[in-house]
């Protein structure tokens, strides 16, 4: 049987998306594949490429940051699909193919013991590969990281319009009759409600491939009590391992100068996201004005929330600056210098890449404990964890005032992104449970 502690370890990423241009699963792709590789496994990565006019398919190899990368240029969706609506699920079939046919040639030519896949798309086609793979003899394992609620809802953030124009959020998608209540507010015509209800089949779908993988990584406990409860997923294939962040980049970022902190010589509340309801948004005037505290607040983020925040603010006689784009280096100077970094978090977070960046920057971090927050902030070690809109206000006040719990919060922040998401401690983690199921799978 294979000593698999003794060897390095071919590690293919299969990811939906990958820098420079993506989101936060991309860049933890990234991050996670350079850790990989710093503890002497070969690693690759393997995408999807959307939005090309490639007439066929298109296989490319480049490189992103020492890194190897497959690029699988997909054709654009028919426009019957379009009309349909349709286009999209059919590029991702389209791309589940792509990837599988790539990942096959990979194991054929034994380049790989672990497909490990990232989201949806990939994670699909991990699971098939490593079926495939298995049948032809070879000892190959999928590993699929779950970063919020695909398997359960075809919204993925089981967020969904209500009468009164807001967002409700569903924690029962997983069942059919829920789930199409939830879209009865909508009011849709009949083949509208039938494309609802081929979509929910399809992520049902999707979920029961899943549950073939030999692992199921959930980013969060949140997450993985979700799935847990479910029903759709054993609980022995299920685990925690969170992303990570990497303290050494972030440091690296930050002892660069930056020029709003010494305009306002620190003194400032930072909020960083998408400007809805979702991340809470709405609250910040609230907050800011019965909480006492007159610092400017820096809205680095944008959406749909912006003119009523603008309006809220000079209502109140608050100072609300809104930022122009900003890299990922400049957002992390923010944090760092920061009085408070504001996280008022409205739904389930399954797990916030700004608490991570934030911890690994040294923030002092205000949040509302929803989703997978708490996984990061341990209330007055981490962060100042409140349950509530007040226990928020009392947060603010309290961070921004009291110079030795603020500076409490950021030395615990900073220590907990070293120990429990720094890059080595969290591929460590991963590296444990590829080992462990080849093992298993070599003893079978």
């Amino acid at each position: 049987m294979r000593d698999y502690f003794s060897n390095q370890l071919k590690v293919a990423l299969v990811t939906d998306v990958f820098p420079p241009r993506s989101g936060g699963s991309g860049w933890s792709t990234y991050y996670l594949g350079k850790a990989l590789a710093d503890r002497g496994h070969i690693v690759r990565v393997v995408r999807p490429v959307y939005g090309t006019q490639v007439v066929r398919p298109t296989h490319k190899v480049s490189s992103y940051g020492g890194l190897p990368v497959d690029e699988l240029y997909v054709p654009s969706s028919p426009r019957w699909t379009l009309r349909a609506g349709i286009g999209r699920a059919w590029e991702e079939q389209k791309a589940i193919r792509l990837l599988k046919r790539r990942c096959a040639r990979l194991s054929a030519d034994s380049e790989v013991d672990v497909f490990h896949g990232q989201h949806q798309v990939s994670g699909i086609a991990a699971t098939l590969s490593a079926l495939a793979a298995r049948r032809q003899g070879q000892r190959v394992i999928s590993v699929v990281t779950v970063r919020d609620y695909w398997p359960l809802c075809p919204s993925s953030t089981r967020l969904f319009p209500a009468r009164s124009g807001k967002s409700e959020e569903c924690g029962d998608c997983h069942n059919y009759s829920k789930y199409m209540s939830c879209l009865s507010n909508r009011g849709k015509r009949r083949a509208a409600r039938l494309i609802d209800m081929a979509r929910w089949l399809r992520t049902r779908a999707q979920s029961r491939m899943l549950a073939k993988a030999d692992a199921v990584i959930a980013v969060s406990n949140y997450v993985r009590s979700e799935l847990e409860r479910s029903g759709r997923f054993s609980s022995d294939k299920l685990h925690t391992i969170h992303n990570l962040v990497d303290p050494e980049s972030v440091d690296k970022a930050v002892a660069q100068g930056n020029e709003v902190s010494k305009t306002l010589d620190g003194r400032y509340a930072l909020f960083a996201g998408k400007l809805d309801e979702n991340k809470g948004a709405q609250l910040l005037p609230e907050v800011m004005e019965a909480s006492g505290i007159r610092l400017p607040v820096l809205l680095a983020g944008d959406g749909p929330l912006q003119s009523l925040l603008q309006f809220e603010a000079e209502r109140r006689g608050l100072d609300f600056r809104f930022l122009d784009w900003l890299d990922n280096d400049a957002l992390l100077r923010l944090m760092r210098d920061a009085r408070c970094l504001l996280f008022p978090s409205c739904w389930q977070e399954p797990l916030s890449r700004v608490l991570l960046e934030g911890c690994a920057a040294g923030a002092a971090i205000v949040a509302l404990d929803s989703g997978g927050t708490s996984d990061v902030i341990t209330h007055s070690v981490s962060g100042w964890l409140a349950h509530d809109t007040a226990g928020f206000i009392e947060g603010v006040r309290l961070v921004c005032t009291d110079d030795k719990l603020n500076e409490t919060l950021r030395h615990g922040a900073r220590q907990t992104a070293t120990t429990t998401f720094s890059a080595p401690v969290v591929a460590h983690q991963l590296e444990d449970l590829y080992v462990s199921l080849l093992t298993r799978l070599g003893a079978s």
